[in-house]
């Protein structure tokens, strides 16, 4: 062989070598929005490691005009807990506050996730996904006197009681994501985050301390004024939650009484047909999810059933819609192809 085809040989043998592996960082999931307003929003996702997190800004809608003016919180908190922060990122869970933000605009975001094992970083999505912050805040204290445009009102915070098999369980670092009917985000809060059950901070708790007033409408986004008449469906996840917790569960908001006080949501079972206690995927409401559930879902999509008894506890997807995605998901869990709730 010549030595000019020689070369050519190793050349092509070079070209088609695999190249070589490169260290990823962390896996990145349920990149979710929460706490969408008019001046802020916030991003919580899952991390594979144990990490810290922030996040790129850019201009929308070309998403290439890096924003540097904005205030990026790692892990915010209420109390201020170190505790917490710590715990959350031990167990890979990862919220950021991005506030500063301007009303009723675009933004296009990425998460940028650091694993605390290997120092390596993940940009998630490739592509920056858009947010869109709220229109404009109507409460009782912003409405001026004689002014149309204002709407007053004032939604209660609500205090939701995590179930867990084992008292002692640790809950620091554990975040509930709390969806409403008509909302435009859902909205997050770490559990035992300035509420305790015992005035003893040492000891876990299974409380989470949910702001309602934070809710603006996905219709209008203004601030979202709550009837709590039993019409409203409430569903909660708990991402990071170590074994034992409850993770999922489906109330209904609770009734509003104008005084901006702690409430419990109400317990949906015998309420009006919104939703029932107990795990999403128990659309029957008889406390266990069998084949029949994913049958129910299956006929209220097609039309042969009027509605689930249980509408939020069908809605394994967590849209708060019943759709065959629903009736599928609940369909593999009865078989043993997945997990209820993830």
């Amino acid at each position: 062989m010549s030595r000019t085809a020689r070369a050519l040989v190793l050349a092509i043998a070079a070209a088609a070598a695999p190249a070589p592996l490169l260290a990823a960082g962390p896996a990145v999931r349920f990149i979710t929005p929460t706490d969408v307003t008019p001046r802020s929003f916030q991003l919580v996702w899952l991390s594979g490691d144990p990490a810290t997190g922030s996040l790129r800004l850019f201009e929308a809608p070309a998403c290439v005009n890096e924003i540097f003016t904005a205030d990026v919180v790692p892990l915010p908190t209420v109390s201020g807990s170190a505790a917490i922060v710590e715990a959350a990122r031990q167990l890979g869970v990862v919220a950021v506050r991005a506030a500063g933000l301007l009303p009723d605009t675009d933004y296009c975001v990425q998460t940028v996730t650091t694993s605390l094992f290997s120092n390596l970083v993940t940009t998630e999505p490739p592509h920056p996904m858009i947010v869109h912050t709220a229109r404009r805040t109507t409460r009782s204290k912003d409405a001026a006197p004689g002014d149309p445009n204002q709407v007053a009102f004032s939604n209660d915070l609500t205090k939701l009681q995590i179930t867990r098999s084992d008292p002692g369980a640790a809950t620091n670092g554990a975040l509930v994501l709390v969806r409403v009917t008509g909302a435009l985000s859902p909205l997050a809060a770490f559990v035992g985050d300035g509420i305790d059950d015992d005035a003893n901070p040492s000891t876990p708790t299974g409380l989470a301390l949910i702001d309602l007033n934070n809710l603006y409408g996905a219709a209008t986004g203004e601030s979202l004024d709550l009837a709590g008449d039993g019409s409203e469906d409430l569903s909660a996840r708990v991402l990071g939650s170590p074994e034992g917790f409850v993770t999922v569960d489906a109330r209904i908001v609770p009734v509003d009484h104008g005084l901006n006080e702690v409430v419990a949501p109400s317990p949906c079972r015998g309420a009006l047909a919104t939703a029932c206690d107990g795990r999403l995927g128990d659309a029957d409401g008889d406390g266990d999810v069998t084949i029949a559930v994913a049958e129910l879902i299956r006929d209220v999509v097609v039309g042969l059933a009027p509605i689930a008894t249980c509408a939020v506890c069908g809605d394994v997807s967590w849209d708060l819609t019943d759709d065959m995605k629903d009736a599928l998901a609940i369909a593999q869990v009865v078989v043993g192809l997945r997990l209820l709730p993830w």
